[in-house]
C-alpha cells in the first residue's frame, strides 16, 4: 500500500493561481498524516518539535501524492 493512501484528495488544495511553467503550488490540510497529538495529523513542519520522523514521513506522503519534487516554506 502506498503512503500516500491516507492523504486524500479533499486534503489539498491547489490554487490557480499564475505560475512559470513547471512550477505549481499546493497548500495542505492537517488530516493525512503520520504525527500524534498537539501536531496531529500532517504536520509538514520540522522546526515546531515534532517527531523529525513522523515530519519526514508526512512530506514523503506529500511528495508522493503530488507525484513531484515539494519544496518546503515556513511562515
Amino acid at each position: 500500500m502506498s503512503i500516500s493512501n491516507s492523504l486524500r484528495p479533499e486534503h489539498l488544495i491547489f490554487p490557480d493561481w499564475p505560475a512559470p511553467q513547471g512550477v505549481g503550488c499546493v497548500v495542505t490540510t492537517r488530516l493525512g498524516g503520520v504525527s500524534q497529538g498537539v501536531f496531529s495529523s500532517l504536520n509538514l513542519g520540522s522546526h515546531v518539535g515534532d517527531d523529525p520522523s513522523d515530519v519526514e514521513t508526512n512530506r514523503k506522503i506529500v511528495a508522493e501524492r503530488i507525484g513531484g519534487r515539494a519544496v518546503w516554506l515556513n511562515q
